[in-house]
């Protein structure tokens, strides 16, 4: 038996923007030392969506603007929920889109279950018995043609 898993965690702009500095900074990354300004979420074809930041720099002269792909905030935002404990699963195919309510990260599996096996013995090993009315065919609905006794 197969069963599909999705799950789709939905992060706002503030957690995002939270995840990269994390991640760039847990990394040795090129984020500029300073104060977040101005962060915006950009939509459109895959190349160009993401993240933009503008950081004012530590002697308040220069703001640097800082694009983060997709990519990026992909690995920021796996590495984030790592951090927090948040599960996800290894083998899943995993998707990042942006949206009006922020970052959409899905994840998809196929996950086999075995079907169950019938049981026909008890925790012990013995047989299973049943007592007169309740045998698994007993269990069936009767027709209103035919009557049991």
């Amino acid at each position: 038996m197969a069963i599909k898993e999705s799950r789709q965690l939905v992060l706002p702009l503030q957690t995002v923007l939270g995840a990269v500095v994390q991640f760039e900074r847990r990394a040795h990354g090129t984020w500029p030392r300073g104060h977040v300004v101005q962060a915006e979420f950009v939509r459109g074809s895959t190349p160009d969506a993401g993240l933009d930041v503008a950081v004012l720099t530590p002697d308040e002269r220069v703001i640097e603007w800082r694009h983060f792909s997709i990519r990026e905030l992909a690995a920021a935002i796996i590495d984030f929920c790592r951090s927090a404990r948040i599960p996800l699963p290894y083998a899943g195919d995993k998707s990042l889109t942006i949206t009006d309510q922020g970052a959409a990260f899905t994840i998809e599996t196929m996950v086999d279950v075995a079907p169950p096996l019938g049981v026909d013995t008890d925790l012990s090993g013995r047989p299973l018995r049943y007592a007169r009315g309740y045998e698994p065919h007993a269990l069936h609905p009767v027709s209103r043609t035919q009557s049991r006794v």
